[in-house]
């Protein structure tokens, strides 16, 4: 149970530095001069999209514009650059000695969104509000 423990805790602190990472070069693409956005498809026919950093809705729409004529305009310079571009790959700690296959049960359960944050608080020996910045 011990590295079953330790394994979680691994991914939680590589989950954070995933994060811290991902923002530092959002911040640094900033401050280059261009617009982190997140955003797309909401539905089959609407779109939204969101500054990274303040979470302004920058554009939306349905069915009527197309998203990609909507953020050609808004971006004719071609500043803009998607989240998802800059995300890095999934956050692989180095592995104690479980199984491969615990190991991505384990990280599908801290990544489901049903999930509580008190649970793995609770398993992992931590507060509440470490296992929240974590994940």
């Amino acid at each position: 149970m011990d590295l079953v423990r330790e394994y979680v805790r691994r991914y939680l602190v590589a989950q954070r530095e995933a994060d811290l990472g991902l923002a530092d070069a959002a911040d640094k693409l900033k401050a280059d001069g261009h617009r982190i956005i997140d955003g797309g498809q909401t539905s089959q026919t609407t779109w939204k999209y969101t500054d990274w950093h303040t979470g302004e809705v920058i554009a939306s729409g349905d069915a009527d514009m197309s998203d990609d004529e909507a953020l050609d305009a808004l971006d004719p310079d071609g500043t803009f650059i998607h989240i998802d571009n800059l995300a890095p790959q999934r956050a692989r700690p180095d592995n104690p000695g479980i199984p491969h296959s615990l190991a991505g049960a384990l990280e599908d359960w801290v990544d489901l969104l049903t999930t509580p944050d008190e649970d793995i608080a609770r398993f992992v020996g931590w507060p509440v509000t470490d296992v929240a910045e974590a994940r």
